[in-house]
């Protein structure tokens, strides 16, 4: 039974694959796209603008080492896009993620102490308009712009022999910008966008400083990215 639903399931890709590459031309037919996102954050990523954590008690005036600094990120965009009225050679429309994600982590030791950092930005409903222009048979060039409602979440947690760990966190709800621009090659599409904006993000501690607190903060989300995908 298993090898049967496997089998059929296979035919279906091959016969969906198939079909895909069959179309004449699709670099002006609405569609739905999935691509994977390589991204090389600015050296304040989640810090504030002169790339400081507030509180943070390892280093002295609480400037972030280049260490610490998150050196690239992953992660995953689903969207749609629709057309109005394109003409042969480009076309005009709505580009909509429905989902952007994307993390980063890293890890080390300064001080005798092991820590760990972490970074989501999660944004959706990124909304706006994009232009398509056909260089050739199946090949087009889509510029695009996004206004996009974000998410991002960092934590920062250090750990010493014999005493409690300590946890910097903060998360804050905001709306950053993507402008990027990608080619694609019948479903295959390659693209790059850089992604800007603050965050105001409110900040929490835990931890053997009882007396420690975080005070609010807005928090970068400048990123450098490229997107490997498809658009069906």
């Amino acid at each position: 039974m298993k090898k049967n639903i496997l089998l059929i399931a296979v035919i279906v890709l091959v016969g969906l694959t198939t079909s895909l590459f069959a179309q004449k031309d699709r670099t002006l037919s609405n569609g739905f796209s999935v691509n994977l996102i390589i991204g090389f954050p600015s050296s304040n990523y989640a810090l504030t603008s002169d790339g400081k954590m507030d509180g943070y008690s390892m280093l002295d005036n609480d400037i972030i080492g280049d260490d610490y600094k998150l050196s690239s990120l992953l992660g995953i965009q689903i969207g749609n896009r629709w057309y109005f009225k394109p003409k042969e050679k480009y076309g005009f429309g709505l580009m909509v993620n429905w989902l952007d994600f994307t993390m980063g982590v890293k890890s080390g030791t300064i001080y005798d102490s092991d820590w760990a950092r972490a970074v989501i930005d999660f944004s959706f409903l990124e909304v706006g308009p994009v232009g398509t222009f056909v260089l050739a048979d199946n090949l087009a060039l889509d510029t695009y712009y996004n206004l996009r409602p974000t998410v991002l979440s960092s934590a920062s947690v250090f750990t010493s022999s014999g005493s409690e760990d300590e946890t910097y966190a903060y998360v804050g709800v905001g709306v950053s910008h993507a402008i990027g621009a990608a080619v694609r090659y019948k479903i295959f599409n390659l693209g790059m966008e850089y992604t800007m904006g603050a965050i105001n993000s409110k900040g929490t501690y835990s931890g053997s400083l009882s007396d420690e607190t975080l005070a609010d903060q807005k928090n970068i989300v400048n990123c450098f990215r490229l997107k490997l995908g498809l658009k069906f």
